[in-house]
């Protein structure tokens, strides 16, 4: 027996079938797309991320596990083996002191991106809740915090850096945090602030008051997870600020002091000898320039995937 063909809404003729179609089984589940399934997608089809993205990874697991399987000591003077140019034994050539730099620009890599990404989160700690609570609340509240903002986007970011410190008189890791960090959330702040204003009007949220939610609930439950690509983004966008804040604090003499060095303490010393032995600047400055424009390519490559109508305008 044929087949039926399938009728109009009226009951009026038939409907063709598309030869080779078969439509879905009753009753058969319908495979629905997943946000982040969907911009991991986007983002593996954006070469130019994709390949920042394996870079960065790389200087990740250089950093962490070379100085573990190094035969070198980073910190072993011989001054016999002084500025020695690029070799098999030393790929990277040494420093002023006979130290292994292929040892000592991993280690200076840690305490660099250690920095950057521990500044970082504090920013973003500090940016989420200064913005979440003024764009949530609102009114007069909101106001006032943001002309608090504006008050304080009059302080001039390295300046305010140096003098705190020289407040807490100890160059050390977490004194370089707190100071790269003191004056740089404010951005992050605004940017919350916007996403909070804009999504505390969907239906979900007017839901959540309506059944009693208190406001932090709201905040923290609804709110703040469907910030996340945004809060993505942010790290990689702040992250080489940061970085280049830490370059240039190390670079006139602020920074992490020796026997432990970081990229911008290790480009002070090659700019003492820059003339004499060039690869000693050279090297920590390649190193804070790829970090930099990977952590670029990725923010990028991270906005096009979660927010695909940028890309289309």
């Amino acid at each position: 027996m044929a087949t039926p063909a399938p009728r109009t809404a009226s009951g009026e003729g038939t409907l063709p079938l598309e030869p080779g179609l078969a439509g879905p089984e009753a009753g058969a589940a319908i495979q629905q797309s997943n946000l982040w399934k969907d911009a991991w997608y986007r983002y593996v089809r954006n070469r130019a991320a994709v390949v920042a993205g394996a870079v960065f990874l790389l200087m990740l697991a250089y950093c962490i596990f070379w100085p573990l399987i190094s035969p070198y000591d980073p910190n072993e003077v011989d001054f016999s083996q002084a500025r020695q140019n690029p070799s098999l034994e030393h790929p990277l050539g040494t420093d002023s002191f006979g130290r292994d730099l292929l040892t000592r620009t991993a280690l200076g890599g840690r305490i660099s991106i250690g920095i950057g990404f521990a500044a970082t989160l504090v920013i973003l700690a500090i940016g989420v809740a200064y913005g979440a609570t003024s764009g949530f609340i609102g009114g007069k509240l909101d106001n006032a915090m943001m002309r608090v903002l504006d008050a304080l986007y009059g302080l001039p970011y390295l300046p305010f850096a140096i003098i705190t410190l020289a407040v807490i008189g100890d160059a050390g890791f977490w004194s370089l945090v707190i100071a790269l960090s003191i004056a740089s959330w404010l951005t992050t702040a605004r940017i919350v602030r916007g996403q909070t204003i804009t999504l505390k009007e969907n239906d979900y949220v007017r839901a959540a008051k309506v059944v009693g939610a208190r406001w932090q609930r709201v905040l923290v439950r609804h709110l703040l997870p469907n910030m996340l690509g945004i809060l993505v983004i942010a790290v990689f966008l702040e992250l080489p600020g940061v970085i280049l804040g830490e370059a240039f604090l190390s670079f006139i003499g602020l920074g992490i002091g020796p026997p432990d060095a970081s990229w911008g303490s290790m480009a002070q010393e090659g700019y003492r000898v820059y003339r004499v032995f060039p690869l000693l600047i050279v090297i920590p400055s390649v190193a804070i320039a790829t970090l930099i424009l990977c952590a670029n390519f990725i923010a990028d490559g991270l906005r096009d995937a979660l927010d695909p109508r940028t890309r289309e305008t």
